[in-house]
C-alpha cells in the first residue's frame, strides 16, 4: 500500500516537473524569437543611418545606444539582457550575442534575417569559424 502510494505520488510530481518544464522552454523559445526579430530590425536601423560605411569603432555599446530611440522598446529591453558584440567589417558588421559566455546568436548585417541561431540548434554551427557563415564578402 505504501508502495503505491509513493509510487503515485513520484508519477504526479514527474508530471508537474514536465509540464513546469515545456513551459520555461516555450517561454525562452518566444523570448529567443523577440531577440532574432529585435537584431534583425536594429540592423535595419543601423545600415539605414551609416549607409554604405560601418565606422571601425562601432562597438555594443555604442551599437545599443544608436538603436536605442530607434526601435520599440520591447526590442531594445531584449537586446539589453545580453552582452552585444559588433565587429565592423568596411561596410557590414557582424554582431554576436551572448549569455554569459556562451554565444546564442550571430548576424551579419548585410543580408535580412539573422543566419547564426545558435540557441535553437547549436551544433549546426561552427563556432570558432563563423566567417564561413559570411556571405557578404
Amino acid at each position: 500500500m505504501k508502495r503505491r502510494l509513493f509510487l503515485t505520488i513520484y508519477l504526479v510530481l514527474l508530471v508537474f516537473s514536465l509540464i513546469s518544464c515545456s513551459g520555461l522552454s516555450e517561454k525562452q523559445k518566444t523570448d529567443y524569437g523577440l531577440l532574432c526579430s529585435s537584431v534583425t530590425f536594429s540592423s535595419d536601423k543601423v545600415v539605414g543611418i551609416y549607409v554604405d560605411r560601418i565606422p571601425d569603432d562601432l562597438n555594443g555599446i555604442k551599437f545599443l545606444q544608436l538603436v536605442k530611440d530607434k526601435i520599440p522598446k520591447d526590442y531594445y529591453d531584449a537586446l539589453e539582457k545580453f552582452r552585444i558584440v559588433v565587429i565592423p567589417k568596411g561596410t557590414y558588421y557582424l554582431l554576436k550575442v551572448y549569455n554569459g559566455n556562451a554565444l546564442i546568436l550571430f548576424d551579419y548585417s548585410c543580408n535580412t534575417g539573422v543566419e547564426g541561431k545558435v540557441l535553437l540548434s547549436p551544433k549546426e554551427y561552427d563556432l570558432n569559424h563563423l566567417d564561413i557563415y559570411d556571405k557578404c564578402k
